[in-house]
């Protein structure tokens, strides 16, 4: 965080950035987006939005199922009706027991319409304008210029303290890349008034700027300057208002003081910042854009060579930018009056004969007014009828026909001009004498003529209208067959990769299949609409006008820039969405809705704050949730006469403006010609009788109200929640860490009643407690049994600590309020935080121990030990962030030389980092980790072959480690944090929280024996981690004052050399120099991790009886299938967990089992024989069987097996199964006394592979009994183990072996395959073969006697001969 925030922020604004307490961007303004949510509410692994559409119609497949006890949970129907009745009488009770219920919701009939309910009055005539862009196409402040000469009352206000702020429209163009491009420079009328820094190509090429993508079709970075470019932007601005006279502007040094950015402050060398802001009239305005035009191409120039490095300056130029959003202004008036006024607005507004794009969202209310059952006492006609709980209207009033033929020269009977027909009013009458309905008629452009006035009451109220979720994705993919309704592919989204229109559903109040959706284009009934637009606006292509009678010589000029002449069209539908208006009151932004800011998470997780600023925080959260929690809010919002409830339909719009007429590049002729008729284009039947099956109609009694119906059972236990912890909050307490995030998992269930949005939903938590698959297959909300809700004076909601849903099987906890707490107390809260969820985690861990977690120790050695591992978890994650960031201000500064190799250096450094930062075990050796970090922080790969840099030359144990975290972390008379802790890092608070847990379960006999246990616990965890190098601080300064912070380039070991005698120092090429220093690391180091693949079998003796065992000795080298198993058989992954949960390397049969898998792994894929190498006929002796089975030689299968060649795999499995099958108390065994086999699948796993009874008699390891052996037969009938002194004697041998460096390994291979086999072996691997003191080894070849031992070897005298050795 610190680091991005220097690299982002310039020094000069320090005194004003905002600290980030309690502000969740709620200041930042950006458009209405229902994509959006609050930052506070964001999960960190959400549920893509696709899904929720998906989940309505199918169920989801391959993932991560709650289990049998979801289906088996009975389902009810429940109609909308039962959660008003129970909102009404506030029946707590009643609404937590629904939280437990599997329940579908029914819409009472009479609390809804059909949409095409004849007593519906429909009305699209108010149109709204909620967003627009303008973008300059040229140098300068075009876009804010207004098309005036002289205004009085213009101003806009510059402000040069908006540098972290970011651009956040996500639709429209700007004709270029916005990543690191936009300087926010102040406000004008009702707009944002941005820089955006283009490139020249872009400005000059306009095919390059059309061509680039739109803002929705592809995700952009931070949009900010960087420090740098943003210092260079304000000098520059700073030179051009200096030369205003008017203004009290002065710069003194027009490029700083100095080339190097750090030497100087923007304040030093002009009066810029003396004021907040600068307010500009429309003179001063104009002036600084002609000094921005004039003088730009000059002052790049003349700029230092230093701020030109990297290209940008001179790669770039200012364009304008105006952005407007949220204003909900009202356009297209119907009253010719209004109209005037707005025509005169738009063409005053701006000069658009520079201006390149503009993108605007036009929304058109869509409202309904039911009516009763009335007779018209002058027509004698009955209108249809509606329910009695609706206002009627005052009467009907028939449109004289003379009105409507004054107002239109021809009407006729349809909408449609293929085959409509003029009409005589006269032989045509209003309402059809049989079935009493309207006869319609129409205009030129096949709108319809009303031809009766309803009107209605004052006091009428509107339903409310949402969009039926299930069948609106059609509507988008629907085929216009008239020819007059073709569609223009390019009228819809002018991209070949984005015909296909996404559209994103987002429920409603629970409701499931109603709410508001997203589409990444316009409905297809639209392109008539558009392409009519085009064609009256749109250039001649070859550079005349159609309407106009002379040559346009500039469109001439402005053709030449486009291949072949082709222009972009100059209009494009970039996207749409509906929503119900009551939206933009509720939340005129995402960040302003009220239930969704996570309020009373924050303010139970406030508890926790630890800095005097989060403190400070609490407080006002407290206050502000004491005065009305935020669904309250939410209810005096709505609670008002009437409350908007149309639907509003907004299309989001790109005018590109060069291939506009030139006669119509004006803001008259844009809101005339093309704003009104796209506004208007909703009313047209066309469009609305295609929209309106999809229509989903609730009374004025039901919307909004039905959000406090269906959300009542969350509301209700939020304010239990709230009710009972607010005097614990009081007082200082804190709530439990398991009510914090269930309280956090009913604000976030709340927040996506509301919007649908599935960004809220926390799946990693939400999952497992089934709200995921409630949600988003059935609509309300339901918990899975683990949730119990209790009534008072008990926790209103509980989860036991042994159901809490955990990432991994350390008992990681799943949690949803991380963001909420940082964002509302600020980044200093982030180790409050960290340690917040420590001691969740922890408490999780002592109450449900991982079975098979350090198991051979005691309980209470376990407990402290995984809360041991919790810590130092923490604190693995601190030393990879102190790393990263240093080595990434390295990286910078080695780049900032300017230097060929400076850049290689950093980029190679960069590389290791990323690899480093990757791996399982950062400060180990697994995965290469050593050897990324040394090459990440040693700036040279020359010095890589010297390792971890170690200036202060100290040596420590592991025992010096957990000492040294003990005694800084102790709760009385701690030792002053130093290296190895990180003193503002989040393991500090942590590991004083683990150590209040571990001492409960330290021996209370003694201090010593006490810091002795906690001691020992951390080792265990170090062990388990595999922390082998830590960060140390740096040599003594050169008065000999000792340092005491860790930095990145000083590392210890926790090692204890051995003899490294027999390790060969070889020259290293310097690519291989990083690898060769982590081997050596590896060698000296008897804690350190080793892979048996990467070592000698001569060289086995020095590793085999270390504590750490090789890296392929895990179940994740084991590939393991995940399906059913056969009735009660144990899985694979059973057994084997078992293994190695109880593997001990000090037993003998488990020393002998590793040692037998590492061999095997060697003699790959050779572990079958042929059929023809079987002995003739049928041995019966067990003796001799067993002397023919050792004898078989060993080859690969003759068809091939899959995974045969895989050495980690081998090394694994055969010792897992020597011990599986050897132990008593393994669950294979155990399965074997119930079921006389092994289970099926565990056969065919193995077997498969060639491990199996056959393997462990030509191992030695077992005796064959009878023939059936050859087809498997009943495990331990037809082959018997080797009895227990059999072990000993073997391992008694394999030691001795192990004991002889030179020859031992050839010896153990001998007992293990036989002469033959070993000899290749040795040929193979390397490995001594002959003894120079004996001289040679040969098998004897003849027929073996009964009672002789296997593989007799006779010793004679030859020449001595050696093999090569290769450590």
């Amino acid at each position: 965080m610190a680091q991005y925030a220097a690299d982002s922020s310039t020094d000069d604004d320090s005194d004003i950035l905002d600290d980030g307490l309690l502000s969740n961007a709620i200041d930042e303004s950006s458009p209405f987006n229902l994509d959006d949510v609050p930052s506070a509410v964001e999960s960190d692994d959400p549920v893509p939005q696709e899904e929720v559409f998906h989940s309505m119609f199918i169920a989801r497949e391959g993932q991560e199922t709650t289990g049998r006890t979801w289906e088996q949970t009975p389902v009810c129907t429940l109609p909308l009706s039962a959660f008003e009745k129970v909102f009404r009488k506030k029946d707590k009770a009643t609404a937590a027991n629904l939280l437990l219920r599997r329940t579908n919701l029914r819409v009472d009939p009479h609390l809804t319409f059909a949409p095409d309910h004849p007593s519906l009055l429909w009305d699209a005539s108010k149109h709204f304008l909620d967003f627009v862009l303008v973008v300059s196409g040229a140098i300068g402040l075009h876009a804010f210029l207004p098309n005036t000469i002289s205004d009085h009352t213009f101003s806009v206000s510059l402000d040069f303290r908006l540098n972290n702020k970011q651009f956040k429209p996500k639709f429209g163009k700007l004709g270029f890349d916005p990543t690191g491009s936009m300087m926010a420079i102040g406000t004008g009328v009702s707009c944002e008034l941005w820089l955006g820094f283009c490139p020249l190509t872009h400005i000059e090429d306009i095919s390059l700027a059309d061509e680039a993508p739109l803002l929705n079709e592809k995700k952009h970075g931070e949009t900010r300057l960087s420090s740098r470019h943003y210092r260079m932007a304000v000098m520059f601005i700073a030179s051009a208002l200096a030369q205003i006279s008017s203004l009290p502007i002065h710069i003194m040094h027009t490029y700083g003081t100095d080339e190097d950015f750090t030497q100087w402050r923007v304040k030093e060398v002009t009066n810029l910042y003396d004021q907040s802001t600068i307010n500009l009239r429309l003179e001063d305005l104009k002036a600084l854009h002609r000094y921005i035009v004039s003088d730009w191409d000059e002052w790049v120039h003349k700029a230092p060579a230093s701020w030109k490095d990297d290209g940008w300056l001179q790669s770039r130029a200012p364009l304008s930018i105006a952005c407007r959003y949220g204003q909900n202004q009202a356009i297209a008036s119907l009253d010719p009056a209004a109209r005037g006024v707005e025509e005169a607005n738009w063409q005053t507004e701006r000069e658009y004969s520079d201006i390149r794009y503009m993108s605007m969202a036009i929304a058109t209310d869509l409202t309904c007014v039911p009516f009763v059952l009335y007779r018209d006492p002058l027509s004698d006609l009955i209108t249809t009828a509606i329910v009695t709980s609706c206002k009627p209207v005052s009467r009907w009033v028939q449109i004289p026909e003379d009105e409507l033929l004054g107002a239109h020269d021809i009407i006729y009977d349809s909408p449609n001009s293929s085959f409509r027909q003029p009409v005589n009013l006269e032989d045509f009458p209003a309402r059809d004498p049989d079935t009493k309905k309207e006869n319609n008629i129409y205009d030129e452009d096949g709108r319809r003529i009303p031809r009766f006035d309803g009107l209605c009451s004052h006091n009428v109220k509107s339903c409310g209208v949402l969009i039926n979720l299930e069948t609106i994705a059609e509507l988008f993919s629907a085929m216009i067959t008239d020819d007059d309704m073709a569609i223009d592919p390019d009228i819809i989204m002018d991209d070949d990769n984005l015909h296909i229109p996404r559209v994103n559903v987002y429920p409603q109040a629970f409701l499931r299949k109603y709410g508001h959706i997203q589409c990444n284009a316009v409905l297809p009934h639209f392109a008539p609409f558009i392409s009519k637009i085009r064609k009256a606006v749109s250039r001649d292509t070859i550079g005349r006008d159609e309407f106009d009678d002379h040559a346009l010589d500039d469109d001439l000029d402005y053709l030449n820039n486009f291949p072949n002449g082709l222009m972009p069209p100059v209009l494009l539908a970039s996207g749409c969405q509906f929503y119900n208006e009551i939206s933009h009151r509720i939340r005129p932004s995402a960040a302003l809705h009220d239930v969704q800011q996570g309020r009373i998470t924050s303010a139970l997780s406030g508890a926790y704050a630890t800095t005097r600023n989060a403190q400070t925080a609490h407080k006002m959260v407290l206050r502000e949730c004491s005065l009305l929690l935020p669904h309250q809010r939410y209810d005096n919002k709505i609670d008002v006469n009437d409350v908007p409830r149309a639907l509003r339909l907004e299309n989001i719009y790109i005018f590109q403006l060069d291939s506009l007429k030139s006669a119509k590049r004006n803001g008259l002729s844009i809101y005339r010609d093309m704003v009104v008729p796209l506004a208007s284009s909703w009313s047209h039947p066309t469009i609305f009788e295609a929209i309106r099956p999809h229509l989903f109609v609730l009374t004025a009694e039901a919307f909004p109200h039905v959000y406090q119906w269906t959300t009542y059972p969350i509301t209700s236990l939020l304010e239990r929640i709230w009710e009972h912890f607010l005097p614990v909050l009081t007082k200082g307490g804190k709530p439990a860490p398991q009510v914090v995030e269930l309280c956090s998992v009913l604000e976030r269930a709340l927040a996506y009643a509301h919007t649908g949005n599935s960004k809220v939903i926390a799946t990693s938590l939400m999952r497992p407690l089934w709200l995921v698959k409630s949600l988003l297959e059935q609509g309300l909300p339901t918990f899975s049994p683990s949730v119990r809700f209790s009534h008072t004076p008990c926790v209103p909601v509980a989860i036991s600590p042994s159901e809490w849903p955990t990432l991994t099987n350390m008992n990681v906890p799943a949690i949803a309020s991380k963001r909420s707490q940082i964002l509302t107390y600020g980044n200093d809260h982030f180790e409050a935080c960290i340690a917040y969820k420590a001691e969740f985690h922890i408490q999780l861990s002592v109450n449900q121990l991982a079975p098979n977690t350090f198991k051979p120790y005691t309980s209470n050695v376990r407990h402290a030990a995984i809360i041991a591992v919790v810590a130092l978890q923490v604190y693995i994650a601190d030393v990879k962030t102190l790393v990263a960031g240093a080595v990434t201000t390295a990286c910078n500064a080695m780049e900032a030389e300017d230097a060929i190799d400076g850049e290689l250096h950093a980029s190679q450094r960069r590389r290791g980092l990323r690899k480093w930062l990757a791996t399982a075990h950062p400060l180990g050796y697994v995965d290469k980790a050593y050897e990324h970090l040394v090459s990440c922080v040693l700036p040279k790969s020359t010095a890589h072959h010297e390792g971890l840099p170690n200036p202060t030359k100290d040596k420590l144990s592991i025992q010096d480690f957990a000492r040294l975290i003990c005694e800084m972390s102790r709760g009385t008379d701690p030792v002053a944090i130093a290296a190895p802790l990180i003193f503002n890092g989040g393991s500090t608070p942590v590991f004083r929280v683990a150590l209040t847990y571990m001492r409960k379960y330290a021996p209370q006999d003694s201090t010593r024996s006490s810091e002795r246990f906690l001691q020992e616990a951390f080792i265990i965890a170090a062990n388990h981690l595999h922390i082998n190098n830590i960060p140390w601080h740096g040599a003594a300064g050169r008065r000999g004052r000792r340092r005491r912070k860790p930095v990145f380039d000083s590392w210890v070991n926790l090692g204890k050399a051995i003899d490294s005698q027999a390790i060969e120092r070889h020259h290293t090429q310097l690519s291989n120099a990083a690898a060769d220093a982590s081997q050596r690391a590896q060698v000296a180091d008897t804690r350190a991790a080793w892979s048996a693949e990467l070592i000698t079998l001569q060289s086995l003796a020095d590793y085999i009886l270390r504590s750490r065992l090789p890296d392929e000795f895990a179940i994740e080298s084991i590939e393991l299938a995940r399906g059913p198993t056969a009735g009660s058989e144990p899985s694979v992954s059973m057994i084997y967990e078992w293994v190695f949960a109880n593997f001990d390397i000090n037993k003998p049969l488990h020393q002998i089992a590793l040692i037998a898998g590492i061999y095997v792994s060697r003699i790959l894929p050779d572990l079958f024989f042929a059929d023809s190498d079987k002995p003739q006929g049928n041995v019966t002796n067990p003796v001799m069987l067993t002397k023919a089975i050792r004898a078989l030689p060993w080859k690969p299968h003759r068809r091939g097996r899959k995974g045969c060649k895989l050495p980690s795999q081998f090394i694994a499995m055969v010792p897992a199964y020597i011990i599986a099958v050897y132990a008593p108390t393994s669950p294979l065994r155990i399965h074997l006394k119930s079921g006389n086999s092994f289970p099926t699948i565990w056969n065919s796993k193995n077997i498969a592979k060639g491990i199996g009874p056959l393997l462990l008699v030509r191992l030695g390891l077992a005796s064959a009994l009878s023939h059936r052996i050859w087809k498997g037969g009943p495990p331990l009938v037809h082959w018997t183990l080797l009895s227990p002194e059999d072990i000993t004697v073997k391992h008694r041998e394999i030691s001795a072996c192990l004991a002889d460096r030179q020859y031992g390994p050839f010896r153990i291979a001998v007992m293990l395959f036989g002469i033959d086999k070993a000899v290749n072996l040795g040929r193979t691997s390397q490995t001594y073969t002959i003894n120079p003191a004996i001289a040679s080894i040969r098998a004897k070849k003849h027929m073996l006697k009964v009672d002789s031992d296997d593989d007799e070897v006779e010793i004679v005298q030859v020449k001595t001969v050696k093999f090569a050795r290769l450590h």
